[in-house]
């Protein structure tokens, strides 16, 4: 019945606790602890989708800009040289994540004929995992400066190229392959930051398309871009999407705006 009378409240438009609490107390008299845990039992049931913190909608019905509750991405490799990185790398017993561009190939509208691949491993690996990738006959950087990403793409005509980066830690790392949420925010942080080239404007159009096709999980989202400091921009980017999230704040520079725009288009 308490999912009945959502679902005839609210139809397929997010809606939050504190809308549900009005909502069933004012037809059914449900204390407010009872709402809660309606709630959480019907998002157990799968009857509800969680978008957020205390943010909900049917699980019958999508609405343009979201497109449910979180799963891990499917990876869809489009690229024979990033198979056999993979290979090589899981062959030499190194820790990594591929991420970015890459994890999000089928969100892009035109994917590039020659691609740009981010591989995070962790401290220490950096110089083992290049060299066992140039042994395959791949090109690969060891923690590359936007000149250095430049000057191969210029020497190098044809071909992927493997960026090797080290971190501490692969928070969002699901064999090897970064979560769709990680994605999103490594992708943004590198283009953003300049320190790979590409357009801001695609990159807000990929972020538009994984809202709409993809299943993104708000919370994780934004813990993982605090993780790399751009919490605040993504809270504006996040909003641009799904404008009833109860948080306020946000950031809009140059950068982001860029992102909009193509988010908009």
């Amino acid at each position: 019945m308490s999912f009945e009378r959502l679902k005839g409240r609210f139809g397929s438009a997010p809606f939050s606790a504190r809308e549900a609490f009005v909502a069933l107390n004012g037809e059914l008299g449900y204390s407010r602890n009872a709402v809660y845990q309606v709630l959480h039992e019907l998002a157990e049931n799968r009857l509800l989708v969680r978008l957020g913190r205390g943010i909900y909608m049917t699980a019958e019905t999508r609405v343009e800009g979201w497109a449910g509750l979180s799963v891990e991405a499917a990876v869809e490799v489009a690229s024979e040289p990033l198979r056999r990185a993979v290979d090589v790398l899981r062959g030499g017993g190194v820790e990594f994540m591929v991420t970015g561009p890459s994890v999000l190939t089928r969100f892009h509208h035109h994917l590039p004929r020659r691609l740009i691949h981010l591989v995070y491993v962790v401290d220490g690996a950096g110089e083992f995992a290049v060299t066992s990738l140039r042994g395959a006959n791949l090109r690969a950087l060891l923690n590359p400066g936007r000149r250095e990403v430049d000057l191969a793409l210029e020497a190098f005509r044809d071909g992927d190229i493997f960026l090797v980066r080290e971190f501490a830690r692969l928070e969002g790392s699901m064999d090897g392959w970064a979560t769709l949420e990680k994605a999103v925010v490594d992708t943004y942080f590198e283009a953003t930051r300049r320190r790979i080239p590409y357009s801001e404007v695609e990159v807000g159009r990929i972020i538009a398309r994984v809202f709409r096709e993809g299943k993104v999980n708000v919370t994780r989202l934004l813990k993982l871009a605090g993780r790399r400091g751009v919490r605040e921009e993504f809270k504006t980017i996040v909003k641009e999407v799904i404008p009833v999230l109860p948080f306020s704040g946000g950031v809009v520079d140059e950068r982001v705006e860029r992102v909009l725009r193509g988010m908009r288009e």
